[in-house]
Formats: C-alpha cells, sequence, structure tokens
C-alpha cells in the first residue's frame, strides 16, 4: 500500500506541469527523439483547464505549434469548418493541435485525417470539461451532445467535406 501511495504522488507531481524540452529539435532523428516529449505535452494540455498554469501554458503552447509546423513526420490538416467549436476559445486551437498530432505519433504516423480530427475535437470536449475559463458557444455544446450519443465520428465526417 506505501509503495502504491508513492508511485501516485511521483505520477500527480510529474503530471503537474508539462516538461517541455529546453530547444526545438531541427533534425529527423531529434523530432523522432523527441516525439515522447510531444506526446506527454499533449495530454497535459487537454487534462489542464484553460486558465490555469498560464505561463507554463504559453510555454508549451509554443513549443507545440513550433515542433507540429517544423515536424518532418506529422502533419497537421487544419479545417476551419471543424475549428469552429472553438470560435469563442482560441486557446483550444493548440489543444486541438497537440491531441491530432497525438493521434498521430500513437498510432504509427497515422495519416487518417477522420482519425485525428476525432481525437483533436475529443480532446477539445476534455479540456472544456474540465472547465477554467473557457466559454459555452452553441457549436461546441451541440458536438458535444453528439459524441454523448455516439456519433462524434460522423459529424466530423460530415464537416471535413467543407473546408
Amino acid at each position: 500500500m506505501k509503495h502504491l501511495l508513492i508511485a501516485l504522488l511521483l505520477l500527480i507531481s510529474t503530471a503537474a506541469t508539462a516538461q517541455v524540452p529546453e530547444k526545438l529539435p531541427s533534425t529527423k532523428e531529434e523530432f523522432v527523439s523527441t516525439e515522447k516529449d510531444f506526446i506527454n505535452v499533449a495530454k497535459w494540455l487537454e487534462t489542464t483547464p484553460i486558465g490555469t498554469e498560464m505561463d507554463n501554458r504559453k510555454k508549451t503552447n509554443a513549443w507545440v505549434l513550433a515542433w507540429l509546423i517544423n515536424s518532418p513526420t506529422v502533419t497537421v490538416d487544419i479545417r476551419s469548418s471543424i475549428l469552429k467549436v472553438v470560435d469563442k476559445n482560441p486557446e483550444l486551437n493548440l489543444v486541438f493541435m497537440a491531441a491530432y498530432g497525438r493521434y498521430c505519433l500513437e498510432n504509427n504516423y497515422s495519416k487518417d485525417e477522420l482519425k485525428c480530427n476525432v481525437a483533436g475535437i475529443k480532446a477539445v470536449i476534455n479540456c472544456y470539461n474540465l472547465g477554467g475559463t473557457v466559454k459555452s458557444n452553441k457549436t461546441l455544446t451541440k458536438v458535444i451532445d453528439i459524441d454523448k450519443e455516439g456519433k462524434l465520428e460522423e459529424w466530423v465526417q460530415e464537416a471535413m467535406k467543407t473546408k
């Protein structure tokens, strides 16, 4: 029992802040070696309420965006028709992009746009449900209801038909 408690405390303390590498990778090998860092940072963004840990979030957002822009292995295809769910919460854009990239990495560099977009929207929903300083909007509320009905993939597929 004591070991379980210690393990839980270590998990909580390491999950409390995003561990962003000091520098951005520049070679394909460096990008590959930081993929686990990217995945951990993406999970942190998704599980940390908007409006909290803002200094760390700004640093993390900047690193995630730079990593995605420069990555030779991951490409995020952003569609305004899907990102309309975050219209009133632009800070959720990075949550979406990070989760999209995380899905690609966790699924053997997946290029499945549908699955990547669904992962991004699910991350937005998860982060939104944490509260914080996020604002409600009709589209996001509708998408949350669609997800509860188990029809999120169909909604994303329909939204992908328009740019």
